[in-house]
């Protein structure tokens, strides 16, 4: 089967991307497997996808289909169990539901299922594929042609153990907090900040609204809970947002985000390039 680049949707003002109402796209082909993907906005500052899984699914690479880019990868689980692999080097590791494994430009990687439940993860890729550094690249990079899944590294007690060499796995005890506003209402966790990727988890407390937010770049987001309301400063414009609606924004936009839930909620962010 010969590549097939994804849909690029792009928006130019403030727009609610509703989960239940998006198309899917399948990824991929018998050899490399395939994958359904949701996907949110890609345009030349902001790449952001859920991608799905059934239960003991997987991905691996073809010819046509090469898991090796010229981006910047962050990707957050939202259900199943994820395990990642690099073919190259045999690295693997397993990423929980509500964890985030975190690799750069040029590595190999594949992933696996391994849960009886739906796999889903959520994506942000930097420098967006539009850019040239998904399937265009990919066919530049050598074909890998035997994969490795298995590691013969020994744990010497008297030396640390360089188990991720390729992969940086992130759970919420690494993200770097800080508490924003004039109040200190708002706790934001960077996830990542690297030199193309800048994803951060803001928690909303029960019942409560945060302070303004405004960035000087293009805003992506993901709600991971129902019932929370964003609300556009110089206007009247409100989104409801439910669990897995996304949002974008242009640079400047002005708004704030209420939790109305009895239970605190949160919200990913990636600020575009």
């Amino acid at each position: 089967m010969t590549y097939k680049p994804s849909p690029k949707p792009n928006f130019f003002e403030p727009t609610h991307i509703k989960y239940k109402s998006m198309e899917t796209y399948m990824w991929g082909d018998d050899q490399a497997g395939k994958v359904k993907d949701w996907i949110y906005v890609s345009n030349d500052s902001l790449h952001q996808i859920i991608f799905g899984m059934d239960s003991n699914g997987k991905f691996k690479h073809s010819d046509q289909y090469r898991t090796i880019f010229g981006a910047d990868e962050l990707l957050y689980v939202l259900s199943g169990l994820l395990i990642i692999n690099n073919p190259e080097t045999g690295e693997t590791h397993k990423i929980q539901k509500g964890e985030s494994v975190f690799f750069k430009k040029d590595t190999w990687h594949h992933a696996f299922n391994y849960s009886d439940e739906y796999l889903q993860v959520l994506e942000f890729f930097s420098p967006p594929p539009i850019t040239g550094t998904s399937g265009a690249y990919a066919k530049q990079k050598k074909l890998l042609e035997n994969s490795i899944y298995t590691r013969n590294d020994k744990i010497n007690s008297n030396l640390p153990f360089k188990n991720q060499d390729t992969f940086k796995i992130i759970k919420e005890r690494d993200y770097v907090w800080s508490l924003e506003g004039p109040n200190q209402e708002t706790l934001i966790g960077t996830m990542v900040k690297s030199e193309f990727l800048d994803v951060r988890m803001i928690t909303i407390r029960a019942g409560q609204k945060s302070h303004t937010f405004q960035f000087d770049k293009n805003t992506t987001y993901l709600s991971l809970n129902d019932n929370l309301k964003v609300g556009l400063v110089n206007n009247d414009s409100e989104y409801f947002l439910n669990k897995q609606d996304g949002l974008y924004f242009p640079a400047s936009t002005s708004y704030f985000i209420e939790n109305l839930n009895q239970f605190d909620a949160k919200i990913i962010i990636c600020i575009g390039l």
